[in-house]
């Protein structure tokens, strides 16, 4: 169980913020733990500070106009922005309503959809899958170009019931899968206007039966049937505490948020924040248990050394080398999370990401500089830090992973670093000579991969 306000409040950060900023610091102690998750959840309230990317008349990028520029843009909004649980919420639905690029091949919807993302993120999960359901990225990745009232293709229809609202087990039929795809035929993208538009010629307009409503269903009332089942509110329950507190949720707290989705009119906002004002969030079992996704892994670093964005040479290729291809989730079902993130191949780009932001500051000589900068949010003074060895790894330790355990093989592995050719009496100066490789260590270390 996570106890003391300052420490609930960095867990928050870490999952709901993906990290904070030395200077952010004040601000979120000063809120509490309460006044945090407020400031998080009601994000617009807080003053958006970075701008959209400039489009047409139809919504086409005028520039940059390829998927590696949306990438760099997007983890510069991560890095930089004010409301940071939006970002978040953004890539929580990118992986679950997951399209890619390999097959849509057309940056401007792309960055559309991943606007309409972050309009509905905290919203309506109904209006959502409104929106979704005619969203010209979904179409083309799913074929529904081909969709006619003589050929219904299936695809839309069963991921909307397997993979975005009911789950697998949720309690449909193949015929509802069929009947559905009768619902979403005469959708189509205009490549010219670059919208979704709607050709009544090629629309099954006959009577259908789904989830057991019967009639001539439009798109619309077919999606309340979906948004009100039970299945869906336990399915999307179960997503979001799997995403943020981590990958075992009792059913208990299921049937909770399950409440807060009906009760909220399907709030997401809502469920959020029962979500973090949960006794689960704080429990053991969550406390670093949830292994970092590569652009958190990525975003938390820049933030933790307060490392300007601009600095990071392509970061999108590091993350891409992690295995996490923003604008590109690998299929309908997204990406695999947890152990799965980490093989060799990952870890060898962890660590050559973590090197590349230490050396940052390394090449500015500003690393004593930003390491103290870090030791004060621990509330870990310059004169107290770097006295030993010991003192030195106990310090950085603490700021990068408070509250975390070390590993017997961690530790030693630390102090064999900072023990290694030194003087019989060492003094401060070589102990901060060795931090920036002691952060380096530290955050290639088992322990940090780990949120």
């Amino acid at each position: 169980m996570i106890v003391g306000e300052a420490a609930r409040i960095k867990h928050l950060l870490r999952r709901a913020a993906y990290g904070w900023r030395a200077n952010e610091w004040n601000k979120w102690e000063s809120l509490g733990y309460s006044g945090a998750v407020d400031e998080l959840v009601d994000y617009e309230s807080v003053p958006s500070n970075i701008p959209d990317l400039p489009t047409d008349v139809f919504g086409g990028l005028v520039a940059p106009n390829d998927v590696d520029s949306l990438k760099r843009y997007w983890l510069f909004r991560f890095c930089e922005t004010s409301r940071p649980l939006e970002e978040v919420m953004t890539l929580f639905w990118h992986g679950h309503f997951a399209t890619s690029d390999y097959k849509v091949q057309n940056p401007s919807i792309e960055y559309r959809q991943n606007k309409l993302f972050r309009k509905y993120a905290m919203g309506s999960f109904r209006e959502m899958l409104g929106e979704i359901a005619v969203d010209p990225a979904m179409i083309v990745w799913l074929d529904g170009n081909n969709s006619t009232k003589k050929a219904p293709n299936e695809n839309f229809s069963r991921e909307l019931l397997e993979l975005f609202t009911m789950g697998v087990d949720g309690g449909y039929t193949e015929h509802d899968v069929k009947e559905g795809a009768k619902v979403f035929t005469g959708w189509t993208f205009d490549g010219d206007r670059l919208r979704a538009r709607f050709n009544e010629k090629n629309y099954s307009d006959e009577s259908k039966q789904y989830l057991g409503h019967s009639g001539n269903l439009t798109l619309q009332e077919t999606l309340d049937i979906v948004a009100k089942h039970p299945s869906t509110a336990k399915f999307i329950s179960k997503k979001l505490f799997e995403f943020f507190v981590h990958e075992d949720p009792p059913a208990e707290e299921i049937e909770r948020l399950s409440k807060i989705y009906f009760d909220s009119h399907y709030s997401i906002r809502e469920m959020v924040r029962g979500i973090f004002n949960s006794p689960h969030f704080f429990s053991d079992e969550a406390t670093y248990s949830v292994v970092k996704s590569p652009v958190q892994y990525t975003v938390m670093i820049v933030k933790t050394l307060d490392v300007p964005y601009t600095w990071i040479s392509d970061m999108q290729n590091y993350a891409d080398n992690m295995g996490q291809q923003l604008y590109n989730p690998p299929n309908v079902k997204g990406w695999k999370s947890g152990s799965n993130w980490i093989n060799t191949n990952t870890m060898t780009a962890r660590l050559n990401f973590a090197k590349h932001a230490v050396d940052q500051l390394r090449y500015r000589q500003m690393i004593k500089d930003h390491v103290t900068s870090g030791l004060a949010i621990s509330h870990v003074t310059a004169d107290h830090s770097f006295r030993s060895a010991d003192s030195a790894i106990e310090d950085v330790w603490e700021w990068l992973l408070p509250s975390m355990k070390m590993s017997p093989e961690t530790m030693q592995q630390l102090k064999d670093y900072m023990h290694t050719n030194a003087p019989k009496k060492p003094d401060q100066k070589f102990y901060w000579d060795r931090a920036s490789g002691l952060v380096e260590l530290i955050l290639t270390c088992p322990e940090y991969q780990l949120a």
